[in-house]
This record gives C-alpha cells, sequence and structure tokens, in this order.
C-alpha cells in the first residue's frame, strides 16, 4: 500500500446518542479484502436505532463502534488475490455478507444466510454487526464491491443499497406488463420502488403518502396519489381501480396502517410485498381472504444479486436517485446531519455525509 495514512478521522458511536469525530487506525486489509477510501455516507432509519441502542448487544455487537452502511468511495489498495478491480476504480458496496457455505449462501439466497445470529463469524451485516463506513476508509471483501460508471456521483452512489432492496421486491412480487401498481410510504425506498415498477412495464403506479413527499413522486413520474391524510387510503385506491383493487402493492412504510392498507386494497389474485418493518408489533389479518382470494404475500429482505442491475438502470436513466439526495454535509457535522434527518426536515428523503 502506498498514500495511506496509518490513522483515519471516524465516527464512533461511543455510547446511545453519542458521536464523536475521532483519529482511529486505518483498517488493515486481508486476502480477498480491499481497502476503499470512502467517498460518501448515507445516513437512513436503521443508523439512528443503531445510534439510539435499540438493537445494543447485537447492531452493534459492542461499543465502540463505526456504523454506516450506504456508501460509495474509490478503491486505494489490494488485497491478495483480488482479481477485477484496480486501484482507482469507483465502487459502492453491499453490507451483508453470508457465510457462504448453508444451503441459501449456495443457491444465492445470502440475505438468509443461515448463520446470522448464530455466532458464525462468516456472517456479517456491515455498518450493523461489523465495522462501517462513516469513516474515510473502510475494508471490504472484494466480492461485495461494485463498480460505479464516471457519470454517478458518490452521493448517488451512496442510494444504491437501499434501492436494490426495491428491485429485489420488484423481481419478489413481479411486475406484468400493464399492471397498476400502489407503492405505500413515499421514503426513498418507496420512491425508487416506484420508478423501477414503471421500467418493468407497470401502465400505472399510485403512490400512497402526505406531505411534500407526495410532490416529490409526482416529480418522479408518478400516475396518481393518494394523500393518507385526506380520507381513507382504501377507499382512495379502491376508488382509482373502479372499487377493483390494484394488481400488485409495495408496503414500504413498515407501519401497522400501511400494511392493513396493502391488504385490503389489493385486487383478487394479487401480490402484496412487504418491505417496511414493524418492530414487532402484531397486526390482525383476515386470513380467509388471503386464502380464498388467492393473494400472494411475499417477504422482502436486503437486496441479493441486485446492485449490478441497479446500476445499470440507474445509469441509463431509468431510475433517478439524485434527486432523492436531500441534503450533503461534511463529516464534521454528522451529529447535526443525524439530527435533520431525525426531524425530517423539509421533507427530507436522505441526508449523505461527504468526505
Amino acid at each position: 500500500m502506498t498514500n495511506i495514512p496509518s490513522l483515519m478521522r471516524a465516527a464512533v458511536t461511543r455510547d446511545w446518542n453519542d458521536i464523536q469525530i475521532e483519529q482511529v487506525p486505518v483498517p488493515d486489509i486481508e486476502s480477498g479484502e480491499v481497502l476503499v477510501r470512502v467517498g460518501a455516507c448515507g445516513i437512513c432509519g436503521t443508523d439512528l436505532k443503531i445510534l439510539a441502542g435499540l438493537y445494543q448487544g447485537y447492531w452493534p455487537p459492542s461499543l465502540p463502534f463505526i456504523q454506516g452502511h450506504e456508501w460509495a468511495g474509490t478503491v486505494a489498495a489490494l488485497g491478495d488475490g483480488v482479481v477485477g478491480l484496480q486501484v482507482g476504480d469507483r465502487v459502492t458496496a453491499e453490507n451483508h455478507q453470508g457465510c457462504g457455505t448453508c444451503v441459501n449462501c449456495r443457491s444465492g439466497r445470502y440475505n438468509l444466510c443461515e448463520g446470522a445470529g448464530t455466532g458464525n463469524s462468516a456472517h456479517k451485516i456491515y455498518g450493523h454487526s461489523s465495522q462501517g463506513a462513516f469513516a474515510e476508509y473502510a475494508v471490504r471483501p472484494a466480492r461485495l464491491l461494485h463498480k460505479l460508471p464516471d457519470t454517478v456521483s458518490f452521493e448517488e452512489g451512496t442510494l444504491v443499497n437501499q434501492g436494490a432492496l426495491g428491485l429485489h421486491a420488484i423481481h419478489r412480487c413481479g411486475i406484468e406488463p400493464g399492471d397498476t401498481v400502489a407503492v405505500i410510504g413515499p421514503g426513498l425506498i418507496g420512491l425508487v420502488t416506484m420508478q423501477l415498477a414503471k421500467a418493468f412495464g407497470a401502465a400505472r403506479v399510485i403512490v400512497v403518502g402526505h406531505g411534500p413527499r407526495l410532490d416529490l413522486a409526482r416529480e418522479l413520474g408518478a400516475d396518481d396519489l393518494v394523500d393518507g391524510t385526506k380520507g381513507n387510503s382504501t377507499e382512495g385506491l379502491r376508488a382509482l381501480t373502479n372499487g377493483r383493487g390494484v394488481d400488485c402493492v409495495f408496503e414500504c412504510a413498515g407501519t401497522p396502517a400501511a400494511i392493513k392498507t396493502a391488504l385490503s386494497s389489493v385486487k383478487r389474485g394479487g401480490r402484496i410485498a412487504l418491505i417496511g418493518l414493524t418492530g414487532n408489533q402484531l397486526i390482525d389479518v383476515n386470513m380467509d381472504r388471503l386464502t380464498l382470494d388467492e393473494i400472494d404475500v411475499f417477504g422482502v429482505r436486503s437486496s441479493p444479486n441486485s446492485y449490478p442491475e441497479l446500476i445499470n438502470l440507474i445509469t441509463a436513466g431509468k431510475v433517478n436517485v439524485g434527486k432523492l439526495v436531500s441534503r450533503v454535509y461534511p463529516l464534521e457535522r454528522i451529529a447535526e446531519a443525524i439530527e435533520a434527518f431525525r426531524n425530517r426536515e423539509a421533507g427530507a428523503i436522505r441526508m449523505v455525509v461527504r468526505f
């Protein structure tokens, strides 16, 4: 390695709701790994929950800890045995590493690695259980890195992580040409999923939400909007489909109310993709309706094998992620960025820390 410092700046979670800018050692690289100089790293809702200690002892396993899992940067050094990457390449990184040996990993479903929660050291979720990228440098296995074209900025590259989750949902649920699709929750994942639904052939996409994010949904191509603060969302979706219901629903809000809307607004024989998390809240479900109307419900976790395809779609102009970067902060102001995102200032979609 040349021109690599021994120390770097990093935002270190010292205690719950206490994040400090510190000088820490640049991580060493081992065989098959790559050292990347971080260009930008996004802040998401999970980061806020980890910082608050909602998953303490699990995400992270201990403190101090470096968070950050939505990022992009430049390859700075290569470990032994790395092929397909060179120093200077621009990349974005997956954060979920499967053990590589269980049945799910070997079949390509490493997002469902059986090593999760078992103490298997080969299973890692970077920025959650292993050190993240709120730092000037980060180390990752080469297989988790994907090249970014020069036309995609580092800020845009940070959004590939969550956007790829929407793409995985599209593949799980399926879009048939001519479908009428509802997207509930116009946050980052919802607004990317809305664009992906159009790119995959949906004839009509209806977005359910409220506030300035609905205006952004319209700007990004939504055909119709349902404002949940101005009436019953199910009734609004049913009215827009002449009472029939939508062909496919993507639930991206993660609230019991949103899930109930998804279940009650899909047509007979329709499909539902559940992307949002409710925090283990229990929800009453009419199972007879699921059975008698043959409604398919798909759980969606992470984004296996989805990064290259999403990067191609962004590059081709099929998905606009630049509009979803709300504000960019230097590392020294990360606490301010976190607070602004927590308060969803001006309908913020994503705050990004730029190095």
